[in-house]
């Protein structure tokens, strides 16, 4: 199933621990960056240190912490939508390798964003 391969790529980030989710629906599955690394910066969390949420498997897509140029780029190119209430972004669900490989792209960038790695405005190499 692509969803679990996913969340064992996402599991195996640097710095991150797994704990629930501090807002979405219950049995979604979050990621947190330890206290001390990364980014203090409270719009690059979702809460806390949560910075990206898998949700449970009958859906299957993940909300992601992402700077705006990112947001933009990956709404414009179909794949996701800014969250309606949060300041966070929701990433359709891979249904295959393919789509896999596009949304480990994004949760890493997630990622950077949060470790403070990347910048709010893009480079033509984050593009």
């Amino acid at each position: 199933m692509v969803q679990e391969e996913l969340w064992s790529r996402m599991r195996s980030l640097p710095y991150v621990y797994m704990a629930p989710t501090l807002v979405s629906v219950a049995h979604a599955r979050a990621l947190h960056l330890v206290e001390g690394i990364g980014s203090a910066l409270p719009e690059r969390f979702q809460r806390d240190r949560e910075f990206a949420h898998l949700h449970p498997h009958h859906d299957g897509s993940l909300h992601l912490s992402l700077p705006n140029w990112a947001r933009d780029v990956a709404a414009r190119s179909g794949w996701g939508m800014p969250h309606p209430a949060q300041d966070s972004f929701l990433v359709f669900g891979p249904r295959d390798r393919r789509e896999l490989e596009v949304v480990w792209h994004l949760v890493q960038l997630s990622y950077a964003w949060a470790m403070g790695e990347v910048n709010e405005e893009a480079t033509d190499s984050q593009r």
